[in-house]
C-alpha cells in the first residue's frame, strides 16, 4: 500500500502572484539604526526586535498579508493606500513597532506586483505614520484626493529632490527628508 503525502507546493491556481519587493531608501536607513543599536546588546531587545523585523518583511516579501490596512485619520498624514505590520521584540507585550508599506498593481499584465515598504518605526505617538507621511511627502490634514488636486508641492521649497503631490502612485526609489512648513 502506497502513502501520498500531501504535496506542498501549491497547484498553478493557487499560486501567489509574484512579488517585487522593494526597501526604500528610508527602509534601508531604519534597519540600520535598529542594527546600531542591536549591536551594542546583541541579546538585548534591540537584538530580538531586529531578527523579529527582518522575518515579518521576509514575510512580506513572500506574500503576508499585513495585520490591517490603514485609514485616512485627519491628526495623521493620510496613509491610506498603505498597509501595517506590527512587528516587537517582546511576543508577551503589545508590538512596540509599526512596518509601513504599500502594495502597486502591475503596470503590465504579466509583471509582478510591487511592495514598498516605506517605514519601520516606534508605534508610540504614531511615529511610524508621521515618519512613513513624511517620506511619501504628505501633511497632516490632507486627503490623498486633495494632495493630487494641488498645483503647487505641500512640502518646503528648501529642500532639493522633493517629490510633487501627485506622484505618490509611483514607488519611490530616491527619497528626500521632507520639511513641513
Amino acid at each position: 500500500m502506497a502513502i501520498v503525502l500531501p504535496s506542498r507546493r501549491r497547484p498553478m491556481s493557487e499560486r501567489r502572484p509574484a512579488i517585487r519587493f522593494l526597501p526604500t531608501a528610508g527602509l534601508k536607513q531604519d534597519l540600520q539604526t535598529l542594527h546600531d543599536a542591536a549591536m551594542a546588546r546583541p541579546q538585548g531587545p534591540q537584538g530580538r526586535l531586529l531578527r523579529v523585523a527582518l522575518n515579518e518583511l521576509s514575510r512580506i516579501q513572500q506574500g503576508a498579508p499585513s495585520t490591517h490596512p490603514l485609514e485616512y485619520m485627519p491628526t495623521y498624514p493620510d496613509l491610506s493606500d498603505c498597509e501595517t505590520t506590527y512587528v516587537g521584540a517582546d511576543p508577551n507585550a503589545k508590538p512596540s513597532h509599526r512596518i509601513v508599506w504599500r502594495e502597486h498593481a502591475p503596470q503590465r499584465p504579466g509583471e509582478p506586483v510591487t511592495r514598498e515598504v516605506i517605514a519601520l518605526g516606534e508605534r508610540a505617538n504614531g511615529q511610524a505614520y508621521y515618519m512613513a507621511g513624511q517620506r511619501l511627502g504628505r501633511p497632516v490634514g490632507f486627503t490623498l484626493a486633495e494632495l493630487a488636486a494641488q498645483r503647487e508641492p505641500i512640502a518646503s521649497p528648501s529642500r532639493p529632490g522633493r517629490r510633487l503631490a501627485g506622484s505618490f502612485d509611483t514607488p519611490s526609489t530616491n527619497e528626500p527628508d521632507l520639511q513641513f512648513e
